[in-house]
C-alpha cells in the first residue's frame, strides 16, 4: 500500500510539471510571440501590379508584417519564391508548375486582360480589323521574357505572324519596350510641337500588346492622347487548341491551356469617342498570389483574413481563395483560411478567450498537481507511528532488545511509558499539521497506544510488593537485563 501511494505521488508530480509546461507554452505562443515578417514582390513589369502589392502589404494587420521587395517578371518572381528568397509573389499564370517544385498557390486575383491597341489610321485602313494588319508593322510585345510578351508571341504565331529568326524572315518588327519606356515616348510625343511630333511619331510602335489590370494607364494614354484604337482578340478557344501543337509545349513557353476569356467593358477607355464602343472580347492570364511551401500557414491565413476586404475595396478585385483548377499545388494556409471563412467567425470571437482559459486552466491544474506532489512527499503514513507502538510491545515482552533501555524493572517500565507518550504526541502533531490524513488512522494509533499502556500498567502492578527475587525474574522475562 505504501509503495502504491508513493507511485501515485510521483505520477502526480510528473503530471503537474507537464501541465505547467503546457501552460507556459500556450502563454508564450499566444502572448509573447513577435510579429511574423514576410517578403513579397509583384515585379517591375506592370506598375498597377506593383501598386496592388503595396496596397496588400499595407492592408495586412495584426501579427504579420509584409515588406514589398524589388522583382523582375513573373518567372523571376516564381524562381525567387521557389528558392526561398521571397515568401510571396504576385505573378501572371501560365508558367509550368513542374518547373517550381516549392511554389504553392494561395489565391487568384482575377484575370489580367491582354490589350492590343493599334494606330487609328492603320485600323481604319483595314476593311475588317484583324491581326493581319500587323504584318510588316513595328509591334511592341512587352518586356522580353515576361508572360505578357510570351502570350502576344503565341497569339501572333497562331495568326501566322512570326517574329523571325536567323534562318527565317520576320513577318513584323518586334519591339520589346517596357511600360515605363512607352510612357516616356508617349509623354514626349504629347508635349512636342507639331513639327517635332512627326519625328517622335516614328519612335512609337504601330501596335502595342500589353497585359495589364483594368484600366491600364498606358492604354489610357495611348488611346486618349496618341490616337490609338483598341482591337478585339476573341481567340481564347483557338489558343487552347493550339496548346496541342508541338510549338505550344516548347521548353520555357507559355501554357496556352491556362489562357482565359475575358471582356474589356464598353467605354472603359473613353465615352466620346467610345472606346470600346461595345464589350471587347479578349484573352488574359490569371493574376496569382503564390508563396513558398515553407511559408507559415498561420501567417498566410492571417494575411488573407486581413487584406480580403481591402483588396476588393482598393483594387476592385475579388480575392478568390477557392483555387478552382489551381496552376500550382494549393498552400495549406489558403485551405485553412477557406475552412474558417464563415459569415460569423466564432474562432475570431472566442479565440482570445479560449487561449486565456487554456493558459489559466493548465496553470491551475499544474499547480494543484505540484502541490499534491509536494504534500505527498511531506506526508507521514500511519504505519510509522504504529510500528513505534509495536516496538514498545516487543520490548515489553522481551522479543527485542534496546541497549539504551534501563536495566531495572521499574525504570525500564518508565522508559517504555515515556516512549509511548512520545509516539502519541508525534501522531497528534502530524495529524494537526496535515501530514497524516484520515480520522480513522489517528483513532487506530491512539487505540493501539491505549492497549499498550494497559499492558504496561498490568506489568507495573505485578511489581508492586514483589520481592527482589521476583523483580529479578520479571526483569529477565522482559529481556531488559
Amino acid at each position: 500500500m505504501e509503495k502504491k501511494r508513493r507511485w501515485w505521488t510521483i505520477g502526480g508530480g510528473v503530471l503537474g510539471v507537464l501541465l505547467l509546461s503546457i501552460a507556459a507554452y500556450n502563454y508564450c505562443r499566444c502572448y509573447c510571440g513577435g510579429p511574423t515578417r514576410l517578403s513579397m514582390s509583384a515585379g517591375n513589369v506592370c506598375p498597377l501590379r506593383s501598386e496592388m502589392a503595396s496596397q496588400i502589404a499595407a492592408s495586412i494587420s495584426g501579427d504579420v508584417e509584409v515588406a514589398v521587395c524589388e522583382g523582375t517578371n513573373s518567372e523571376g518572381i516564381c524562381q525567387a519564391v521557389n528558392d526561398g528568397k521571397l515568401d510571396m509573389g504576385l505573378v501572371l499564370g501560365g508558367l509550368p508548375a513542374n518547373q517550381f517544385k516549392n511554389v504553392r498557390q494561395v489565391a487568384a486575383l482575377g484575370v489580367e486582360p491582354l490589350h492590343l491597341v493599334v494606330r487609328r489610321d492603320i485600323a481604319r485602313a483595314s476593311e475588317a480589323p484583324s491581326l493581319e494588319m500587323l504584318r510588316g508593322r513595328r509591334v511592341s510585345l512587352g518586356e522580353a521574357g515576361s508572360n505578357g510578351c510570351r502570350l502576344a508571341i503565341d497569339l501572333l504565331r497562331l495568326a501566322g505572324l512570326e517574329a523571325g529568326s536567323a534562318t527565317t524572315p520576320a513577318d513584323f518588327e518586334a519591339d520589346y519596350a517596357t511600360e515605363p519606356q512607352l510612357h516616356d515616348q508617349a509623354a514626349a510625343w504629347r508635349s512636342a510641337s507639331v513639327g517635332e511630333r512627326l519625328k517622335l511619331e516614328k519612335q512609337l510602335p504601330d501596335a502595342v500588346f500589353i497585359v495589364d489590370s483594368l484600366p491600364s494607364d498606358l492604354v489610357d494614354e495611348l488611346v486618349r492622347q496618341c490616337d490609338y484604337q483598341l482591337i478585339s482578340l476573341p481567340f481564347a478557344t483557338a489558343l487552347h487548341l493550339d496548346s496541342r501543337r508541338h510549338h505550344g509545349t516548347e521548353a520555357g513557353g507559355l501554357r496556352n491551356d491556362r489562357v482565359e476569356k475575358v471582356v474589356i467593358p464598353a467605354f472603359s477607355y473613353g465615352i466620346h469617342p467610345a472606346m470600346p464602343a461595345a464589350d471587347c472580347d479578349t484573352i488574359g492570364l490569371r493574376l496569382l498570389l503564390v508563396a513558398n511551401e515553407a511559408t507559415p500557414s498561420d501567417a498566410l491565413r492571417d494575411a488573407l483574413r486581413s487584406f480580403n476586404d481591402a483588396v476588393a475595396r482598393h483594387a476592385q478585385i475579388k480575392l478568390d481563395v477557392s483555387n478552382a483548377n489551381p496552376e500550382f499545388p494549393v498552400h495549406p494556409g489558403a485551405e485553412a483560411f477557406l475552412r474558417a471563412r464563415r459569415p460569423i467567425n466564432v474562432d475570431e470571437i472566442l479565440g482570445p478567450t479560449t487561449d486565456a482559459l487554456s493558459v489559466f486552466g493548465a496553470t491551475i491544474a499544474g499547480s494543484l498537481a505540484i502541490w499534491g506532489f509536494v504534500r505527498g512527499l511531506r506526508a507521514v503514513p500511519p504505519d510509522v507511528h504504529m510500528r513505534q507502538v509495536q516496538r514498545v510491545e516487543r520490548l515489553l515482552h522481551g522479543n527485542e532488545l534496546d541497549e539504551a533501555a534501563p536495566t531495572l524493572p521499574r525504570e525500564f517500565l518508565d522508559y517504555l511509558e515515556s516512549r509511548l507518550a512520545q509516539v502519541k504526541q508525534a501522531a497528534i502533531e502530524d495529524y494537526t499539521a496535515g501530514k497524516m490524513h484520515g480520522d480513522e488512522a489517528l483513532v487506530g494509533i491512539l487505540t493501539l497506544v491505549a492497549d499498550t499502556r494497559h499492558l504496561l500498567a498490568m506489568r507495573r502492578k505485578q511489581l508492586v510488593g514483589a520481592s527482589p527475587a521476583v523483580e529479578l525474574g520479571l526483569v529477565r522475562r522482559t529481556g531488559a537485563a
